[in-house]
């Protein structure tokens, strides 16, 4: 698998964008983007990557969340590329839902669906089982201090992150982490643990 970290224009508010390929780009591998953004900035970039001869540039995309900074590019991709766009739920769109403990191929990889409702109640993490990266979207994955209060959903979607082998974190807008994840991770955990866990 190959991840693409994609420029971000700085005349909008927009997300991180991830392009997905194989790392030979094969015919067989799924070229896709994870959260496109918020409009079409990121489709010239794409069209300047050698994403495969004879294949689509990109043919899925698959949002985290169905925030507009998020799902906003949508339409650009339908319009120019014709791709497929698989979300948790429905909405502008949207081909395909994804629910949790789904497994989509990406590039030459799976990624797993991981509901994180935190953020949102649609938010996912998607989890490279070969490559072990996560691409986390908006799920909240350093909480430096408790004191705070969370759902617990939010806690047990951290607990199912923490049950995988993860090395490099992908999120929806820092910059990409490489070091220290599980430490990370785990300090999350330990810190809404002493917080207040609200109970809906």
């Amino acid at each position: 698998m190959k991840i693409i970290p994609l420029k971000k224009t700085k005349k909008v508010y927009s997300c991180n964008s991830y392009l997905i390929l194989g790392n030979w780009n094969r015919v067989e591998d799924l070229n896709t983007v994870i959260d496109p953004g918020t409009d079409d900035f990121i489709l010239s970039e794409i069209e300047n990557i050698s994403t495969g001869i004879g294949k689509v540039a990109v043919e899925q995309v698959i949002l985290t969340h169905n925030h507009f900074d998020h799902n906003g590019g949508v339409k650009a991709f339908k319009n120019r590329y014709n791709a497929r766009i698989l979300a948790f739920v429905d909405g502008p769109g949207v081909d395909e839902l994804l629910p949790d403990g789904r497994f989509i191929k990406a590039g030459d990889e799976f990624l797993e669906v991981i509901h994180t409702p935190g953020h949102s109640s649609d938010s996912i993490c998607l989890y490279a089982t070969e490559s072990h990266a996560l691409f986390s979207g908006d799920t909240q994955l350093q909480v430096r201090t408790p004191g705070d209060v969370y759902a617990q959903d939010y806690l047990n979607g951290l607990l199912k992150i923490a049950s995988r082998k993860i090395n490099s974190i992908y999120s929806g807008h820092d910059q990409p982490m490489t070091s220290n994840v599980r430490e990370v991770i785990l300090t999350t955990i330990a810190n809404v643990r002493n917080s207040s866990i609200a109970r809906l």
